[in-house]
């Protein structure tokens, strides 16, 4: 049979669209040869995710996103409805979850189903419930934000605390505290001067320094000896002799102490004499004259001694 040239060339034409067609669904990722099961998820953000992102279970590889629509709902409200493609031969619960989520810091999105144990068979053309995790950065994002908060509220405060201090440090109390500073600076350079002298004057008498020191430690031995000595004194000390001493020197004075109220009550000879006025007057008229007797026998000695060489008798007077 012989084809015209026709029939070839629109045979051509249909083998190239079915070749292309085949290829472009290749590097969308489908397989047209295999039969893959159809699911659907509801998300509130797809952000990342793109038409052709891998879809995972446990990590393995087991369909991909064949389309994304948006969708409005009565109240206004804007959800998104992800068209899953999964091979048919994995089978899991129609309560699991589909996630979307990023797995590494740099690379897309992906999904990946959260296989739940139990209940019914998820079929074709099932809606499972959507699930979305936050990327490092919007983790990050999140965790920072509330400690950037906390740090712009303190900020806020110091600086309404600083024009606070600012108001208070006026002027004047700023040329106050110049003032202090300066007279600071005046009394650590009188000290630093007067610490200048006495180091000087330590070093000029340094050798006079150490003679008064030598000169204390020998004091110091020396003392030390006579406490010694004094403590070996003390150790020979009979005590009971010394308060034996002391008993005696008590009586002693009692007994004294008995006469000199004597005396001065008048009795015995000292106290008679101490009491008794004319005797007092009699002995002093006694020494008066006694003291006239001696001064006259000093001038007139002839008057009451004479005396001859030879043992004539002088004429008496």
């Amino acid at each position: 049979m012989k084809l015209s040239k026709e029939l070839k060339t629109g045979l051509i034409a249909i083998f190239a669209i079915i070749g292309f067609v085949v290829l472009y669904q290749f590097m969308k990722g489908k397989n047209l040869f295999t039969t893959d099961n159809v699911f659907y998820a509801k998300y509130d953000n797809v952000e990342g995710l793109s038409v052709s992102n891998p879809v995972s279970i446990n990590g393995l590889k087991v369909g991909q996103v064949d389309e994304i629509k948006p969708l409005t709902t009565k109240d206004g409200k804007l959800h998104f409805v992800v068209k899953l493609t999964i091979d048919d031969t994995f089978e899991f619960s129609r309560n699991s979850t589909v996630e979307i989520f990023e797995p590494g810091l740099m690379s897309g999105k992906e999904l990946k189903i959260n296989l739940f144990y139990g209940g019914n068979t998820a079929k074709d053309g099932d809606t499972l419930k959507g699930n979305y995790q936050l990327s490092m950065l919007n983790s990050l994002s999140s965790q920072v934000k509330p400690v950037k908060d906390q740090l712009s509220n303190v900020l806020l405060k110091l600086d309404s605390t600083l024009a606070s201090t600012n108001k208070i440090v006026d002027e004047q109390n700023r040329r106050e505290i110049k003032l202090l500073l300066s007279n600071l600076n005046r009394t650590i350079e009188s000290f630093k001067g007067a610490s200048d002298r006495t180091n000087s004057i330590l070093a000029n008498n340094e050798k006079g320094l150490h003679e008064v020191v030598a000169n204390a430690n020998a004091a110091m031995l020396t003392a030390n000896k006579t406490l010694d000595k004094y403590g070996s004194v003390a150790e020979r000390v009979d005590i009971d002799k010394l308060n034996g001493t002391i008993d005696q020197f008590n009586q002693t004075a009692g007994k004294l102490n008995n006469v000199i109220s004597g005396i001065q009550n008048g009795e015995g000879s000292l106290g008679k004499l101490a009491k008794d006025e004319e005797l007092y007057n009699n002995l002093t008229k006694t020494s008066k004259n006694l003291n006239e007797l001696v001064e006259d026998f000093k001038v007139n000695p002839k008057r009451y001694v004479n005396f001859s060489v030879f043992g004539k008798n002088a004429d008496k007077k």
